[in-house]
């Protein structure tokens, strides 16, 4: 049993979808297909190594998360999606956490929550 096995069937079925003629299919396919291994703590290069029949790497070899200043810097670049108590509270995250590392407990908490609402495809 492979990393894969529990959600083969429906990456199976995603990967037979990227055949289509339809652009904004083989686009959804290829997002849905991302989502299914996301939520299974996987990611491409899993399918990859499965799919070549090499020994798939372990979670450890998975792409680190972003800093705390990657997050931040993030949330800035897409300002226009910031409201505007959160625009100044990002501005200062990313002074913030360039100089001394990680925000407070609560900072974080929102921080991550603003970078999940405007990273969304």
């Amino acid at each position: 049993m492979n990393a894969l096995t529990p959600i083969a069937d429906k990456v199976g079925k995603l990967i037979r979808l990227l055949s289509s003629d339809r652009d904004g299919e083989v686009l959804a396919a290829v997002h849905a297909l991302k989502r299914t291994l996301d939520s299974a703590k996987l990611d491409i290069h899993v399918l990859a190594s499965a799919i070549e029949g090499a020994k798939a790497p372990t979670r450890s070899n998975k792409v680190p998360e972003p800093s705390w200043h990657e997050l931040a810097c993030g949330c800035a670049a897409r300002r226009s999606l910031l409201r505007d108590y959160e625009k100044n509270f990002v501005e200062d995250m990313v002074r913030c956490t360039a100089a001394r590392g990680a925000p407070t407990e609560k900072q974080a908490k929102w921080l991550r929550s603003i970078y999940v609402r405007v990273m969304r495809p």
